[in-house]
């Protein structure tokens, strides 16, 4: 069966009205996918993908598709799935595109989004949700999947092929019995930046209502302020819930070490990006100055180099693997390896335009063949849910397992004619 055409559409959902998603530098986010179909020989077998992005720029991510299409169109899906190393390689290290790179910023996120359609694809045709299609692979297969380029000075292929074997070991000889597994999970949802008091106060009961233990929200306008949201915060959910805090980079090193010092009493678990996302030796520097203090980073690094980088030389305490930042299974996955080589735990980011679809996958993936670490814990807000056919449900405050094939993001048609930037009715 053979790809036979790819459709690259901007789809844009006007959060900013209500402002979702606010925090100390994003403060008018609409929330956006650079969403590609890819269309086969049948009609109801098709590859769907998105990389997340905040309004403005998706239309380049979106021209960014028309120069992969060559690598795919006109090609047996099989033929893909064996090839998929080589695909990966030939566009994230394209001889022209990569100077615009290479390995970072609009190209890096429409390769996410184009090869997350590519693995919807495969794992749809093969009629197994992604993780399970993950799972069930041979290791040397799934290896052979996988970029390790520039990174086996951190991690061998032995190694990583080391650490999948002994956690298949552990499991069942029936993986679909892993179907009824939940995943512990936090909300975002309660505090956005731009929220009043009033609705901070009442989204918290109702999460702490529905069962949430672990809560997170937005700081890094002023200090005074974050101090009287988490006072305020911590006041509601109690001292046995779990808060954490993103600044959203917003802080230089010396104002994260001054600003954490003043918000230590609310025995915050972790702190997201306070600076620089790229500082490595800042978070370092940080992490000094308050040996006692955890730190969480991930959402905005750009490539596994990165990643490498912050975890060998111990900059961040947990990895916030994002599912579109960096370019999909074929670099995450050996950043999840890195990571359980160093016993760093994975929380990853999620909310945004699909990335709770995602995540739920490579949770999974994670804690059954690749992690050793005991925190189980990852991000939710169910932001723009609404607009997807089968949405991450939560249940006890955690993702129950995806079940159905591919990986899980297929936005409804109404939606697309409503909110396509360039055709949708909202838009014109």
């Amino acid at each position: 069966m053979k790809v036979t055409n790819i459709v690259a559409q901007d789809i844009r959902f006007p959060t900013s009205k209500e402002n979702l998603g606010t925090d100390a530098v994003h403060v008018d986010c609409d929330y956006s996918a650079t969403y590609v179909t890819i269309e086969t020989e049948d009609n109801n077998l098709t590859g769907i993908g998105l990389t997340f992005t905040i309004g403005k720029g998706n239309d380049l991510c979106c021209k960014s598709i028309d120069y992969f299409k060559e690598f795919i169109i006109g090609k047996e899906i099989t033929e893909i799935e064996r090839n998929i190393l080589l695909i990966w390689e030939k566009i994230t290290n394209h001889s022209q595109l990569r100077w615009v790179g290479p390995q970072k910023g609009v190209t890096h996120l429409a390769a996410a989004a184009f090869f997350n359609a590519i693995w919807d694809l495969i794992s749809k045709y093969h009629k197994k949700p992604l993780w399970q299609y993950i799972v069930d692979l041979e290791t040397d297969d799934l290896l052979n999947k996988l970029s390790f380029s520039y990174l086996d000075d951190v991690i061998t292929r032995d190694e990583a092929a080391n650490i999948i074997n002994n956690n298949k070991k552990k499991l069942p000889k029936d993986t679909t019995s892993l179907n009824s597994t939940i995943f512990p999970a936090y909300t975002t949802a309660v505090g956005w930046l731009g929220y009043s008091d009033d609705k901070m106060s009442k989204l918290a009961k109702e999460n702490l209502d529905k069962g949430w233990t672990h809560f997170k929200m937005k700081v890094g306008q002023d200090i005074e302020r974050d101090i009287h949201r988490c006072k305020l915060i911590r006041s509601i959910i109690g001292n046995d819930k779990k808060l954490m805090v993103d600044s959203n980079q917003i802080w230089s090193v010396n104002e994260t070490i001054e600003y954490i010092g003043k918000l230590k009493e609310f025995d915050i678990m972790f702190y997201e990006e306070p600076t620089n996302p790229d500082d490595i030796l800042g978070f370092k520097k940080i992490k000094n100055a308050h040996p006692d203090v955890k730190l969480a980073t991930g959402e905005m690094m750009q490539n596994a180099v990165m990643f490498k980088q912050f975890i060998e030389n111990k900059s961040l305490d947990y990895c916030q693997i994002d599912s579109c930042r960096i370019a999909s299974i074929n670099e995450i996955l050996p950043v999840l390896l890195i990571a359980s080589k160093f016993n760093i735990p994975v929380i990853p980011h999620a909310g945004g335009v699909g990335l709770c679809e995602y995540v739920q996958h490579l949770n999974i993936i994670n804690k059954f063949i690749i992690t050793n670490n005991d925190l189980s814990l990852s991000e939710y807000a169910e932001s723009c849910s609404e607009h997807f056919e089968n949405p991450a449900i939560i249940k006890d405050g955690g993702y129950t397992t995806p079940i159905l094939p591919g990986y899980s993001v297929k936005i409804k048609d109404k939606s697309i004619k409503q909110f396509d930037f360039n055709n949708g009715t909202y838009w014109n």
